[in-house]
């Protein structure tokens, strides 16, 4: 296991989970520039209360935290979202909780603006008028992306007696210590275990899976990683798709609410389980 891996497994998922509460819809500056439109429900009636968000990248599905959002929509449906010149894509969004921020769940309603992106030019404000529909699944902040091409990891993940594990998310990360958010997520696996994920660019890639994402690994949970080499490292050349990346789940044992252990340099890097072995050098 890289000896970084424990702690970069807790520090970005808790920043994941921070940038979530914290998000707040706040315009501390107002340029003179933005977007303003209406929002529809299916293209039929203008609705009110909802949140429009504007991104500078459609990757993640635009499903991570920004700062970029409007107040909620008023009963016509209007809104103002003040923004500085740049280019923007745009999604809006109305959830059950009536919070703008928080995970998507069956019920909740969403869209996206059909003309992304959008350029803001200086001293002008674009009409972009966004229709959204009920979402009939269950979802997460951070997307399965993208959902089609030529790249790709395939292969299964299995619990701990060996057998196919349903519901599990394998990430796929660019980072060899795996800091950061991961770059690529899969759709939960199936019954037999079975996962896909997109790759749009080659490259080497560090695959693990767990039972659920977001937060904190928690002792005991089901975790594992990719353990056909010590890097957990898969290499993606041209248009191709590997196979065979399959991942056996294990009991995590540790808390990583508690302080760690003074490491030694004879730890192990990663036990049979596939489970990560206490760092040598926290990461910062």
């Amino acid at each position: 296991m890289k000896q970084k891996l424990l702690y970069a497994l807790a520090v970005p998922l808790a920043l994941l989970l921070c940038a979530c509460a914290s998000t707040e819809i706040v315009q501390k500056e107002k340029p003179n520039s933005g977007i303003e439109g209406q929002v529809f429900i299916q293209n039929k009636g203008a609705v009110g209360n909802v949140y429009v968000y504007a991104y500078d990248s459609p990757y993640n599905d635009m499903r991570v935290p920004t700062k970029l959002i409007s107040k909620p929509t008023a009963p016509d449906g209007t809104y103002t979202l003040n923004l500085t010149p740049g280019t923007y894509f745009i999604v809006a969004r109305k959830r059950t909780s009536g919070s703008p921020k928080g995970y998507l769940v069956k019920g909740d309603y969403e869209g996206k603006y059909p003309a992304n992106p959008v350029v803001v030019k200086p001293g002008k404000y674009e009409k972009v008028n966004v229709s959204i529909s009920r979402l009939d699944g269950n979802f997460l902040l951070a997307p399965y992306i993208p959902s089609n091409g030529d790249k790709g990891v395939r292969g299964k993940v299995y619990d701990e007696s060996g057998k196919p594990a349903r519901g599990a998310y394998v990430m796929v990360y660019d980072d060899p210590d795996m800091v950061g958010l991961p770059k690529y997520l899969s759709k939960a696996t199936d019954g037999s275990g079975s996962y896909f994920v997109y790759v749009p660019k080659p490259g080497n890639y560090y695959v693990a899976a767990r039972l659920k994402y977001g937060g904190i690994p928690k002792k005991g949970e089901p975790y594992g990683t990719y353990d056909k080499n010590n890097e957990h490292m898969i290499t993606l050349n041209g248009n191709e798709v590997v196979s065979g990346i399959d991942v056996k789940l294990g009991p995590f044992p540790f808390n990583l609410t508690e302080p760690m252990p003074p490491a030694h340099d004879s730890a192990p890097s990663m036990s049979e389980q596939g489970t990560p072995a206490p760092a040598s050098n926290p990461a910062h």
